[in-house]
């Protein structure tokens, strides 16, 4: 039996292929969210057509997503509460299922490390997918590339996504799957209309969310003045993260959108916010997985941070700034320079990761019990 922990919707997205092969194969599984991200949480799993948490840990900060540092440890607590409630079901759920237990993570948020943690103290093998990125910095992003390193010692099995991050692991098992899972997921995303007006003219988008940023207020505040400047050249629209919008309504920064040029949109599902990306032309984003979407579908893509835990697209498609408001109008100037060159991979991601676990006794193969 295999339980599955995550928090977010970028986890959710990257996980849904490997689960929905889970479904297609009758694998069957728990799946648990602590709700970091709770707001979207129940539409993303309709769109993608999975069933709804069978445990909820945790359902935000008071049913809303965290949005400021203040909320985590309310969050925490209810998240540790509600697993000590919890742990003897599980624990029982997954010794009496078929299969050998299992945790199955993802990613580099809080939830990842959590749920880790809870692999261990089922005594449960925990499998890690996306392992092996690293920044080599811990400050840069924080606290990403310490939940990643966190992670890394808890888990036995490391789904590293390209030779590169399996490189950087050391003990336990690697299996390099080729590329991301979020390969397998753009690839669910059917080319409808958008659910949001865009642009009739060339466009940009602009997704920026991490705290790396959003609690720096000199370069928030350089940023937002430099995308405001540049979209009187080509419109920007910008994703309302409620992360970033309480940073820009504490800095007094909204005052640089208009309903024109630099206008904001509601945070969009992932298919809805797929189908505005094939429609523009280039996105400007400090997400690593906003990143590693833009280079399988050959978008310009500038990183907005110090540094970047993922190789996907760097040289080709994506441009990593260094946090450089010079850098960043640069890139604006014409991002159609940056392309990608290098081919893909012909395996798939999801596939090898199912694959695998089947073959080590944690899913039943097809067709056996």
């Amino acid at each position: 039996m295999i339980l599955v922990v995550f928090g977010t919707t970028g986890e959710l997205v990257k996980l849904a292929p490997v689960l929905l092969r889970f479904d297609e194969r009758a694998h069957p599984y728990v799946l648990a969210t602590t709700g970091q991200q709770v707001q979207q949480i129940p539409s993303f799993l309709d769109q993608l057509g999975l069933r709804q948490p069978d445990v909820w840990l945790a359902r935000g900060a008071a049913g809303r997503d965290l949005r400021v540092n203040s909320d985590i440890p309310g969050w925490l607590a209810r998240v540790t509460r509600s697993w000590l409630v919890e742990r003897r079901r599980l624990r029982r759920t997954l010794r009496d299922g078929p299969g050998l237990p299992l945790v199955l993570v993802h990613g580099d948020t809080m939830t990842t490390v959590l749920g880790s943690v809870i692999g261990r103290s089922l005594r449960a093998t925990v499998a890690h997918i996306e392992g092996g990125l690293r920044s080599y910095d811990l400050r840069h992003p924080f606290p990403e590339e310490l939940n990643r390193k966190l992670a890394t010692s808890l888990s036995r099995i490391h789904y590293a996504p390209g030779a590169w991050a399996a490189s950087n692991l050391r003990g336990g098992e690697v299996v390099d799957t080729g590329s991301n899972t979020i390969r397998d997921s753009l690839e669910l995303v059917s080319d409808e209309q958008p659910s949001v007006a865009v642009p009739d003219v060339l466009f940009g988008i602009v997704s920026l969310h991490c705290f790396e940023l959003l609690n720096n207020r000199k370069l928030l505040s350089e940023t937002i003045a430099v995308l405001a400047e540049m979209a009187c050249s080509t419109p920007l629209l910008f994703i309302d993260h409620p992360v970033t919008i309480a940073a820009l309504e504490r800095l007094d920064l909204t005052r640089h959108f208009d309903e024109r040029v630099f206008r904001r949109i509601p945070r969009l599902r992932f298919f809805d916010f797929v189908r505005v990306e094939r429609r523009s032309a280039f996105v400007v984003t400090d997400s690593g997985g906003s990143q590693e979407e833009c280079y399988y579908l050959d978008l310009p893509c500038l990183v907005h941070r110090v540094k970047t835990e993922r190789r996907e697209g760097l040289g080709e498609n994506a441009v990593l700034s260094g946090m450089s408001s010079d850098v960043l109008r640069d890139f604006l100037k014409d991002p159609s320079r940056f392309r990608r060159a290098s081919s893909l991979s012909p395996a798939s991601p999801s596939d090898v990761i199912v694959a695998d676990l089947e073959r080590r006794g944690f899913a039943s193969e097809p067709g056996i019990t």
